[in-house]
């Protein structure tokens, strides 16, 4: 496109919209997990989760019938290709009581229902709830320590805390918007969904340094021009690469949370979610922080330490 070939837009002057409109969507997608709670996956919440394989086509309404008798508010899905007659069945932990012998309940409540389509067992997993309890204070513990990490070593390598807490700012921005898509669209959070929170926080502060890095050439060449037109320009110079390696990206996630399967789909719309917000918090959230910062007299680092 003509227009990418030396674009000049001005990003930086459109801030305060954009910022509102994280705020938005930040406050909607607490409002939207206070209102239903957070879905945790058996991992984290504990309980069983087990996939039955029918003979036949089973109908999903009669499965939810006949697993609530003996397992009241169990989740209750189609598994895998329509082909392969499986359903999924989450069955939440009550008491230690629980963890013994749900999937046999289940089972034998399928048989009695399905007599005319005979039903196995394909899989099932057990986590206790202490077990549960433990896996999500480790993910948050590793989410924020990834965070703390990445941002001293952006602050060492640019020369300055402003560059490395932009940065984290816009990463951290970037989870919270797509914990609220997660909420707002129903999705559970699993250990799927934690590994593509972890990646997106990489590849949100990857697509950062990308900017920031052309930003601390153009400063060593042009030191006397305001640090906003110097990283506004430097967005506009990275432009075309950000669209072309985050286009690739989304083209590649998007084929995985439409064509993926049951199993990857969490993990895909995360994906899907995360890179659109991470590119848009790139440009509107970490770029701006640090020309705000500067005006407060912190953000231009030493031309020194803009040359490491």
């Amino acid at each position: 496109m003509e227009i990418l070939k030396n674009p000049n837009f001005d990003f930086l002057g459109k801030t305060r919209y954009f910022v509102g409109l994280s705020l938005l969507l930040i406050i909607a997608g607490f409002g939207v997990m206070a209102a239903r709670g957070v879905r945790y996956g058996v991992e984290f919440s504990g309980g069983t989760q087990l996939i039955v394989k029918f003979q036949g086509v089973p109908a999903i309404d009669r499965v939810r019938d006949a697993v609530d008798k003996v397992a009241p508010g169990a989740v209750i899905q189609s598994y895998d290709a329509a082909a392969k007659n499986q359903v999924l069945i989450r069955i939440a932990v009550v008491g230690e009581a629980e963890l013994t012998g749900p999937a046999e309940r289940v089972l034998e409540a399928l048989a009695a229902e399905y007599g005319q389509n005979p039903v196995v067992e394909s899989s099932s997993e057990i986590v206790g709830p202490v077990v549960g309890a433990e896996l999500r204070q480790k993910a948050v513990q590793l989410t924020v320590l990834g965070l703390l990490f990445q941002m001293i070593y952006i602050g060492i390598r640019f020369g300055g805390a402003v560059w490395g807490s932009a940065a984290t700012i816009a990463a951290f921005h970037d989870v919270l918007i797509t914990l609220g898509f997660l909420a707002f669209f129903n999705y559970e959070i699993t250990l799927n969904v934690i590994a593509a929170l972890l990646t997106l926080v990489g590849y949100s502060v990857n697509d950062t340094i990308v900017i920031f890095d052309r930003a601390r050439e153009n400063l060593r060449q042009r030191r006397k021009e305001p640090l906003a037109k110097i990283i506004n320009d430097s967005v506009n110079q990275t432009l075309t690469r950000t669209l072309i390696s985050n286009g690739t990206t989304f083209l590649a996630v998007l084929g995985l949370f439409l064509f993926g399967g049951e199993v990857l789909r969490a993990f895909g719309f995360t994906m899907v979610v995360g890179i659109v917000v991470g590119t848009y918090s790139t440009i509107y959230i970490a770029s701006p922080i640090v020309v705000w910062w500067q005006g407060r007299g912190a953000g231009r680092p030493p031309a020194a330490k803009a040359a490491l």
